[in-house]
């Protein structure tokens, strides 16, 4: 493999599992926060409760997997 594609490699996986805010999240999937909410509290997608437990993320692979999942039961 060649040095290029290896960084576009690496490049490519850190911005697949950056971790987004609620809103970033919600403006992804194209639905409300309180929607998302409840995706990750029926346990469709996951997060990543951050600081004291309150504020959520969301990794960005996680998010495209939804939509590449729930597109195809249309």
């Amino acid at each position: 493999m060649t040095k290029k594609v290896e960084n576009a490699d690496i490049l490519l996986e850190r911005e697949l599992n950056r971790l987004l805010t609620m809103q970033e999240s919600a403006e992804i999937l194209a639905v409300s926060k309180s929607t998302l909410r409840r995706l990750d509290n029926d346990g469709f997608i996951k997060s990543y409760r951050i600081g004291t437990g309150k504020h959520r993320r969301f990794r960005k692979k996680d998010l495209l997997e939804y939509l590449e999942k729930n597109s195809r039961m249309e």
